[in-house]
């Protein structure tokens, strides 16, 4: 191949073959690319003159070789074989486009490849065949063969580099790689060729000269150049027109953001020099007025300004247009056709100076911010105000609290504090659920509301907790008055609609004549609401100088009481119960004890109530539970043990399992034992209560109500459970002397006789009590006549002397 180039062509022919053949190429592959951008018939037209691009460009290649061709024979061209080739290397350039195009990544490059290699194999075999020389054309097929698959190599490459991402719109490497395919495919079968001379020949078909062929070949060239300034021109429309597109979608863009603006926004422009100022449809309507019905003057626009704005708006104003802000932004209220204020944010610049370079005109764009400002005004109101009732909140209260605080010295008045709490609240909220105790959360509230002057504050602390500043007082005779009104707004029911409820309120004051500490002030009046609570509820108390000391000694009693538990400190003592008539032991009912290390006894009354507070009533009451049954389990079989149970354990979970556990702890019987309740109990959670109870005397546990008469609703309960036992209060035995008292005592052993239970007297002391207790038909008796509380050891001998007495 080398010798061929080298002796048998011109030194001239390889580089203007491949030049013409790379400039042909590269106009076809930009003609291409034009193809691909475009549509419809347009894309056909494109890819046909491509493909006649690089068909004709690679055709004029192979004949600007033979035109450089010396093989030292005359040479002739026949007319219809250059022209058959010229057809071939046309199509295979068409067919390479389209197999490309069609077939995958991979696939489409190597089938394109095929295609053209073989395209321009055939085109070189016709072209040379189509050739007019005294001698006979000799291939060597083996260079021939491995000329094509060169070719075949080279144009797969070429084609997969113009299906990459990366290097499609890199047509100069394409075009590098498919001239490469060409030239070496042509100039190799050139080498695979020899002409052996013939004396013989003879011209057979008419023939092309070589002028004739070098103008064709100059022709073809031409047209050649025209695609590639064709292509040239249309790939500087096309991407004209992608930026013009491109630029027109940005403007169509702009225009939609500012039909967006200036529908959401209202648009106000002002010449300074007159007054004159336009409004936008949408500023109008932003007002409630129709467009064009306000004048367009800034003196309307000032007279719809909120006057407390007003200055400061023209300030801001005037600091834009003197030139010491950038731009003019003010947040104002406006006045609506309706009469109401909206509130909007107008921002502005000055577009239009004097030649003096005075302001000439302001531009600017309004829209509305009420809802913002709302929303941002409740988010401010929820931070200090409680959301069930709309009372200001724990933090507002502290600050209130400071505030007059710091005044009070300069009024020259007092002020007091009252910490409330309600009474029974929990109650009805665990009966009747969260609902009815928001509703009457709110209810209360109002109350308290109407009680109190607008100058006062009342704040709900949380839960049932709530706190007032009863503002320049002339003593504490105000606050008292104040306190007892309160009392007597709360007490009267409510109304629920599926039920009536009834809270109290217990009542804490701290007066406040030198006291500068608003965590002191309040703490006193906690301290006094402690001392109205202890005192019988729905009362008030004022803050004392020692109250602290009673608070001490309260919380040192509840740390007491839960080292107690832990440590064991407490016991049982057992009060006898005996039939009314003959006198027999019948049981006895286990009381709680406490011998404080410090502080000797201390009385049930009143550290059952700090353990209930605390929630230790539930452990403690679990301990009494086991410790009697297991006491009861060494008595005979007909003596019963009675324990207390209290409101708390009965709504919390588990007290079925602790009596059970108990039972089965002492293998006692669950018909020895009896719960004592009272009708409170029953009163604050009826329906859970009332199912526990079920369930325990289901088991065979008897239930006894305590202190009975001593509520307000006993009747209906004693309707709606069958109680085993009724214990009748010891204040009514206590009077029993007195006939209303014992017509009292008489119907309630007539209902317990009526209901099939047994009714026990609380608290016969005397002899004369014991003989009217038999009168009224009492079934036992219960008190310090027959015996006190004593230790388990003084009740197993009060059972061995009562075996005597029955034995005798």
């Amino acid at each position: 191949m080398f010798n061929c180039l080298v002796e048998q062509h011109a030194v001239w022919v390889v580089p203007l073959a491949g030049l013409v053949c790379w400039v042909s190429l590269h106009t076809a592959l930009r003609l291409n690319r034009q193809s691909l951008d475009s549509e419809g018939r347009a894309r056909w037209a494109w890819l046909l003159a491509a493909s006649f691009c690089a068909g004709a460009g690679i055709w004029c290649t192979h004949f600007i070789g033979m035109l450089g061709y010396d093989p030292g024979l005359s040479v002739d061209y026949r007319i219809d074989g250059t022209l058959v080739s010229l057809i071939i290397a046309v199509s295979a350039v068409l067919a390479a486009f389209v197999v490309v195009r069609v077939g995958s990544r991979l696939l489409g490059a190597i089938g394109a490849g095929l295609v053209l290699a073989l395209g321009v194999a055939a085109m070189h075999v016709v072209g040379m065949l189509s050739i007019q020389v005294p001698g006979v054309l000799v291939w060597d097929k083996t260079l021939l063969c491995g000329a094509v698959g060169s070719g075949c190599i080279l144009s797969a490459a070429a084609f997969a580099a113009h299906r990459h991402p990366r290097t499609m719109h890199a047509p100069i490497l394409v075009a590098t790689v498919l001239t490469a395919s060409v030239a070496f495919l042509h100039f190799t079968a050139m080498a695979a060729v020899e002409i052996v001379p013939d004396l013989t020949f003879a011209e057979a078909a008419p023939s092309l000269p070589r002028l004739a062929l070098s103008a064709g070949i100059t022709a073809i060239m031409l047209s050649i150049l025209g695609f590639g300034v064709l292509a040239l021109f249309a790939d500087r429309m096309r991407r004209a027109n992608a930026a013009l597109r491109a630029s027109e979608a940005a403007l169509r863009l702009s225009e939609e953001r500012l039909a967006l603006a200036v529908d959401a926004d209202g648009l106000w422009d002002i010449t300074l020099a007159t007054g004159e100022m336009w409004l936008s449809d949408r500023w109008h309507m932003m007002l409630g007025y129709a467009p064009g019905e306000l004048e367009g003057h800034t003196g309307t626009w000032e007279r719809l300004v909120h006057p407390e704005d007003r200055a400061r708006t023209l300030r801001l104003l005037n600091d834009h247009l003197e030139g010491r802000s950038a731009v003019y932004e003010c947040e104002h209220r406006l006045l609506r056709k309706d009469g109401t204020w909206c509130w909007v944010m107008a921002r502005g610049k000055v577009v239009t100076r004097t030649p003096s370079g005075h302001p000439a005109r302001i531009v600017g764009l309004q829209f509305d911010t009420t809802v913002r400002r709302e929303a941002e005004r409740r988010i401010a109101h929820m931070a200090l105000h409680d959301a069930l009732t709309g009372l200001p909140n724990r933090v507002l209260f502290r600050e209130r609290l400071n505030d007059q605080i710091a005044r009070a010295p300069a009024q020259g008045h007092g002020f007091a504090v009252l910490a409330c709490d309600l009474d029974r609240f929990k109650a009805v909220n665990d009966t009747y659920g969260h609902p009815a105790g928001d509703a009457l959360l709110k209810v209360i509230a109002d109350r308290l509301r109407s009680v109190v002057r607008a100058t006062d504050t009342i704040a709900r602390l949380g839960g049932d907790e709530f706190a007032i500043i009863l503002c320049q007082i002339d003593g504490p005779q105000s606050a008292e008055l104040v306190a007892q009104r309160l009392i007597e707004a709360v007490e009267r029911p409510v109304d629920l609609g599926s039920f009536v409820a009834g809270v109290g309120i217990s009542i804490g004051i701290a007066t406040a004549p030198d006291e500068r500490d608003a965590d002191d002030l309040f703490k006193k009046a906690d301290i006094a609401l402690y001392r109205a609570k202890a005192e019988g509820r729905n009362t008030f108390r004022y803050y004392l100088p020692g109250m602290d000391a009673g608070v001490a000694s309260r919380s040192g009693l509840e740390r007491d009481l839960r080292a107690a538990l832990r440590t064991g400190a407490f016991s049982l003592h057992y009060q006898p119960v005996f039939g009314a008539e003959d006198a027999v032991l019948r049981g006895f009912e286990a009381l709680l004890r406490w011998q404080h290390p410090g502080l000797g006894p201390i009385s049930p009354a009143e550290f059952i109530p700090i353990a209930e507070e605390n929630g230790q009533i539930v452990p403690l009451g679990e301990w009494a539970l086991r410790e009697a049954c297991r006491e009861a389990s060494r008595w005979p079989d007909d003596l019963r043990v009675s324990v207390n149970v209290s409101a708390v354990q009965l709504r919390q979970p588990g007290l079925e399992q602790a009596v059970l556990g108990a039972l089965a702890a002492a293998s006692l019987a669950a018909t020895r034992l009896e719960l004592e309740i009272t009708e409170s109990v029953l009163i604050r959670d009826s329906e859970a209560s009332m199912a526990c109870l079920h369930r325990l005397r289901a088991l065979g546990v008897r239930i006894a109500l305590d202190d009975f008469g001593t509520g307000y609703s006993s009747l209906s309960y004693l309707r709606r459970f069958p109680f085993d036992r009724i214990k009748i209060d010891r204040s009514f035995i206590r009077d029993i002397a007195d006939p209303d008292t014992a017509a009292i005592v008489r119907a309630i052993v007539g209902i317990g006789t009526r209901l099939g239970a047994a009714v026990t007297a609380e608290g016969v002391e005397t002899a004369d009590q014991l003989r009217q207790v038999r009168d009224q038909n009492c079934t036992e008796v219960q008190g310090f006549l027959f015996g006190r509380p004593v230790p388990a050891e003084e009740a197993a001998r009060i059972i061995e002397g009562s075996a005597g007495r029955r034995a005798a």
